[in-house]
């Protein structure tokens, strides 16, 4: 039932219409959300980490709702892109590695929104290290949005045929 769901997706009209005619549009605002949502989130895990001290982290939460619109233009791409090759991305272990990363680098974010962020403490104003936890938050952030991109990637260049995904 579910791969006839799959398959019935994919061979949508609209599956149809993304492919043979929004595919530039939607592959560049996927990129674009990509872009805003990654490069913010990796520029707040780098100032965790100690750099840019002159930039208070606390100033940093600001970006935490064009984090969110980036977001929501990769969900939203993102499953018109999923349309075109419904059966063969949701059987791909690529594909759950992709959404598992960012599931892991949506919590770490949320995360380090809430503990880090919205700190009162005085590693927020750079006067100090911020706590060896938040470090680590960062770094896995760092390495999940990483993670994401490349099996995003890789995606692309691997069809599945030889198991038998149509």
């Amino acid at each position: 039932m579910l791969d006839e769901f799959l398959m019935a997706l994919q061979h949508s009209q609209f599956a149809t219409w993304v492919q043979e005619s929004a595919y530039p549009v939607v592959i560049t605002l996927h990129s674009i959300g990509l872009a805003i949502l990654v490069g913010l989130l990796v520029v707040i895990d780098v100032r965790v980490l100690g750099f840019a001290r002159g930039l208070p982290i606390h100033a940093l939460r600001k970006l935490m709702t064009v984090v969110w619109i980036g977001f929501w233009t990769n969900a939203v791409s993102g499953v018109m892109l999923f349309s075109i090759d419904a059966k063969k991305d949701f059987y791909s272990n690529l594909f759950r590695l992709k959404l598992s990363a960012i599931a892991v680098g949506l919590i770490l974010g949320a995360i380090i929104n809430a503990r880090v962020l919205s700190s009162p403490e005085p590693y927020a104003s750079g006067e100090t290290d911020t706590p060896i936890q938040a470090r680590v938050l960062a770094v896995a952030s760092l390495l999940s949005w990483a993670s994401a991109i490349v099996a995003g990637r890789l995606l692309a260049y691997f069809t599945y045929g030889d198991v038998g995904i149509e």
